[in-house]
């Protein structure tokens, strides 16, 4: 599974140097575009919030907390006990983006999916382009050294089960 796990790595990594552009890109998707995804999403809470869609709004709310608890909350406490290197650090290679904490769980996509399934339950066309986007933003913390494929997957299922969960506990406080 490790060298799986490390051929995948360096297959997305292997496209990082190969030009300007392309690492641009990269760096673009991995550490600025989780942005853009927060101002689309406050915009959409917006909207909205402007149409009196109070089941929208709340459920925006909720996705940014889901996301939040498990970004800051699940991932810092896995991070706490499980002391993964980050690529480049343990591999000794090149990176596009700097990051000192642990690797595991990747924090963007942890935080991405927790928000996509939230918002998925409400609003599938965002949701699942929220979705597109997060594999997109970990795909590119591949390429730019800074996580392995298994931290990218592992936030997914976490943030998944996280927003999941948000999901049926607002149910169980809210009917």
């Amino acid at each position: 599974m490790q060298q799986l796990d490390l051929s995948l790595f360096y297959a997305l990594h292997n496209l990082a140097g190969q030009s300007a552009l392309l690492d641009t890109a990269i760096i673009v998707c991995a550490e600025y575009l989780i942005y853009a995804v927060l101002l689309g999403v406050v915009a959409a809470f917006a909207l909205a919030w402007k149409k009196g869609e109070r089941e929208h709004v709340m459920g925006y709310c909720l996705a940014l907390v889901a996301a939040l608890v498990a970004r800051y909350g699940i991932a810092s406490l896995i991070r706490h006990f499980w002391h993964r290197a980050r690529p480049f650090s343990a591999l000794n290679i090149p990176h596009l983006v700097a990051d000192s904490a642990y690797s595991f769980p990747s924090g963007h996509t942890i935080f991405m999916f927790a928000l996509a399934t939230v918002i998925l339950h409400f609003n599938k066309k965002f949701g699942w382009a929220l979705m597109a986007t997060g594999l997109l933003i970990g795909a590119a913390r591949v390429a730019a050294g800074v996580h392995y494929p298994s931290d990218i997957l592992g936030g997914i299922v976490l943030g998944i089960l996280t927003g999941a969960a948000f999901v049926w506990l607002s149910k169980k406080i809210f009917r």
